[in-house]
């Protein structure tokens, strides 16, 4: 992804996520990962190589430890790389129509089903 206005703020939106969903997410992500990338994308200029990198590793991260898409970011592809779907592993929330990139993470048993803004319905429970 370029450095254009769009990509900054999908970027802008994986770390709005992180900071949403920070209690579920941080045991997630291995300390290692945590302390090098979280002061990045804490203090780094948001223009920056840095704290795209930073938050690219929390992505990597998450996602490696089962929550599909990670953080909303767009997969990055190398020569043969195709995307596949993705296997969920943890408890969430999905859009529907699969118009989202992200999951929204259950915050307990007794949390009620949300709405997808984008499919105007209830999200589909994904039960890894």
């Amino acid at each position: 992804m370029g450095d254009g206005a769009k990509a900054h703020s999908v970027y802008e939106d994986a770390v709005e996520y992180l900071c949403r969903n920070v209690e579920e997410l941080r045991p997630l992500i291995p300390s290692a990962v945590w302390e090098s990338a979280f002061p990045a994308v804490r203090d780094a200029d948001p223009a920056g190589a840095e704290w795209r990198n930073a938050v690219r590793a929390l992505h990597d991260a998450v996602e490696a430890a089962g929550v599909p898409n990670g953080l909303g970011l767009p997969a990055t592809m190398g020569v043969g790389d195709w995307p596949g779907a993705p296997t969920p592993q943890s408890v969430g929330w999905v859009c529907p129509t699969s118009r989202c990139g992200r999951v929204e993470l259950r915050a307990g048993t007794a949390t009620a089903t949300p709405a997808c803004d984008l499919a105007g319905g209830p999200m589909r429970l994904v039960d890894g």
